[in-house]
């Protein structure tokens, strides 16, 4: 449960007073109005229903009603430490508090919230203050009563639903929801996300039901990026709106060539209608038709495949003339590449209704690398966009996604290659094709390419795949991956070049070893069986091979219990049995691998039930002795299991594991940090030799 600093010192008092306290004495303690306690106190009641416990109103004040064991279990988690906003986190915190409060809020307040001082709060305005500017939006400092923002409500909207969209994931917003569009509570509390927690769950849930479910709306041509931006819009204007704040008006932009189209006008009206007869408004003013529909249009691939309906001849002109001018200036014929005329003339004109209400940007490095990367094309593009659009200002992100474009069309050099590679990318068509061209000009192994957006993963088969590359991290993501960025720099392209030969030579293994058992087949009986069974537990060995996080203690010991009840039911019967031999192993000799960060346990006992080799990797590295007799951080467990009585080849198999780790630098180097897809191969490579001798 996600608490708000506010709420946590309501919750204080109401614990160390059960007796109850009125709404004036918690206003006072929180520097706030009664208004806003009363806000803040509404927020309450439904975080601590699900700790069981009621927020009463009696003669007496508020007072908090439950069970004294919950109670007791509230009052741990709030005062267990909250995590540290970074200070880009921060200042983000404050501008939202700012745009939703409607009375003055006081220094002291802005303090609390935000855990700092009043000194750091000071310093934060004068930081937002630039940007507030760009959206005409004022700082009040009212003597007495504390600061205020002025500020339309178009520009209020956002800018909170652009704050928040940078600080949440992708991945992590659309897990969110099931396949049925329905939000899941259970992964909405565990998020633990203060900016997500900043929407109405119910008004989230609307506002993406909505949007997934809307007729003649192509979600599997808007990038994930731009879906979530538009689902958090929707759902910051819903909880608006039934605060009964309300657009009056909209400034356009005098470069835009097509005003908001029939069709999406009709979408907008369409959703506005559904929300006017959930919430119960009395009125939906034109303009927030208006506004939605500017920002339905404002996406990179419109809807469905009718873009060029109202295809504008004099947009089409002006974006013919950007790549004629940047065709000039680096002395490439872009203006031969038609598809990057048609993906421009899509973008363009969706840039150019962003850029009638534009969001704040958040942050991104990889733009930045994008434009030091393709330096020449940045600076052509930004230079002629101003001659060519003069009375627009794009942001600067928007200019760089322009640029990804006409880099994609630069770095188109297909080859023949040999392997399959899943590309993850939430950031659109433009920065996907640059991905796509550069892995297929410098990695000639490659021959199929498929990419794919986050919102869409549900129906992919991972299996179908030799590789997986994600432009995002992928929190919870079983599926073995690399993250990579766009550009696919320099280190990326060695690093993908030897995954790929890794993969290729696992690919050459097991066919070695289908050869071999096909060979085998025409060899004598018993040689076959012998043949056979030492396969059969290679087989095993490698299929139950792992490498496992585990969030551990530091005490050795319990770490170790836990790895074991991990594996009960699986390789073992007797959980307890082989803690306590690995236990009494460890304390016989120092089992800890010198100038390494990782330890070797070896047991063997009748509850195992078959050879079992794994890598846990802690989380908390834990000091343990070395064979040399000095002290190492342990990170990682390589845990070595046999069944008792061991056969010979069994034996075999496991006791080559620990002869080869340490038989070089190399190898000590690659079970100490290497992956386990890098580890896999070179058992796989391990066991053929020994199967072949």
């Amino acid at each position: 449960m996600y608490l708000s600093n506010r709420e946590k010192k309501i919750v204080n008092i109401l614990l160390e007073q059960p007796k109850g306290v009125t709404i004036d004495y918690l206003s006072e303690q929180l520097s706030v109005s009664n208004r806003t306690t009363y806000r803040v106190i509404s927020s309450l009641e439904s975080s601590l229903a699900q700790f069981q416990i009621k927020l009463d109103r009696d003669a007496n004040g508020y007072q908090l009603i439950g069970q004294e064991v919950l109670l007791k279990k509230l009052k741990e988690q709030i005062s267990s430490p909250s995590e540290v906003l970074t200070a880009q986190q921060r200042q983000s915190k404050l501008i939202i508090t700012l745009l939703t409060e409607k009375e003055e809020v006081k220094m002291e307040s802005l303090a609390f919230d935000l855990n700092v001082s009043i000194g750091t709060v000071q310093a934060d305005l004068v930081s937002i203050e630039e940007m507030f500017k760009e959206y005409n939006i004022k700082i009040v400092r009212r003597k007495a009563k504390g600061i205020i923002a002025e500020s339309s409500e178009s520009n209020r909207r956002l800018i909170i639903s652009g704050l928040i969209t940078s600080e949440i994931n992708e991945y992590d917003f659309f897990q969110l929801f099931d396949r049925e569009n329905q939000l899941s509570q259970e992964r909405w509390k565990a998020a633990n996300n203060p900016f997500l927690y900043e929407m109405n769950p119910q008004d989230l849930e609307c506002a993406y039901k909505e949007l997934k479910q809307l007729d003649g709306f192509s979600i599997e041509n808007v990038t994930d990026t731009q879906f979530q931006r538009l689902v958090t819009l929707l759902c910051i204007s819903i909880m608006r709106m039934s605060a009964g704040y309300l657009l009056d008006e909209i400034q356009l932009n005098t470069d835009l060539t097509v005003v908001n189209s029939e069709k999406s006008r009709k979408m907008a009206l369409s959703i506005l209608s559904d929300i006017q007869k959930k919430y119960q408004l009395k009125q939906m003013p034109t303009e927030e038709c208006e506004f939605l529909a500017l920002q339905i249009q404002g996406l990179n691939v419109p809807l469905k495949n009718e873009f060029y309906e109202d295809f504008d001849v004099n947009l089409g002109y002006k974006v013919r003339e950007l790549i004629r001018l940047v065709s000039k200036d680096l002395g490439w014929d872009f203006y031969l590449d038609e598809t990057l005329f048609q993906d421009l003339l899509q973008h363009v004109s969706a840039a150019l209704n962003r850029a009638q209400a534009p969001m704040p940007e958040s942050n991104n490095p990889l733009l930045n690398k994008i434009v030091d990367e393709y330096e020449e094309i940045s600076y052509s593009v930004q230079h002629n966009l101003k001659i060519i659009f003069p009375n627009t200002k794009f942001l600067s992100n928007e200019v760089v996604y322009i640029v990804i474009h006409f880099a994609s069309a630069y770095e188109r050099n297909p080859r023949t290659q040999s392997l399959s590679v899943l590309v993850i990318c939430s950031s659109g068509v433009g920065t996907a094709k640059i991905l796509e061209s550069r892995l297929r000009k410098n990695i000639p192994e490659i021959t199929e390419i498929e990419i794919s957006q986050i919102s869409q993963l549900n129906r992919v088969n991972y299996e179908e795949y030799d590789l997986i590359l994600s432009t995002v991290f992928l929190q919870g993501f079983e599926t073995e991956y690399k993250v990579v960025t766009p550009l696919l720099m320099d280190d990326e392209v060695k690093s993908i070049k030897l995954y790929t030969r890794q993969i290729l030579a696992e690919k050459k293994t097991k066919k070695e070893l289908q050869d071999k058992l096909y060979s085998q087949n025409h060899a004598e009986e018993n040689n076959f069986k012998e043949f056979f069974e030492k396969l059969s537990e290679v087989n095993t060995v490698l299929e139950y091979f792992d490498l496992i996080l585990l969030d551990n203690s530091p005490d050795l010991e319990t770490c170790l219990e836990r790895i074991c009840q991990k594996l009960e039911g699986k390789v073992l019967l007797d959980s307890d049995r082989v803690k306590i031999k690995l236990t009494k192993r460890m304390e016989l000799a120092p089992i800890g691998l010198p100038g390494t960060n990782m330890a070797l346990f070896h047991c063997i006992d009748e509850t195992i039930t078959k050879p079992y080799f794994a890598i846990f990797e802690l989380t908390n590295p834990i000091d343990v002795l070395a064979m040399d007799k000095q002290h190492i951080q342990m990170k990682r467990v390589l845990l070595m299991l046999g069944p008792e009585p061991l056969s010979k080849h069994t034996q075999d198999i496991l006791g080559s594991i620990s002869a080869a780790i340490v038989e070089s630098a190399v190898n000590m180097e690659l079970f100490n940090s290497g992956s386990k897809k890098l580890i896999t191969q070179f058992l796989s490579q391990l066991y053929l030799e020994k199967i072949k001798h």
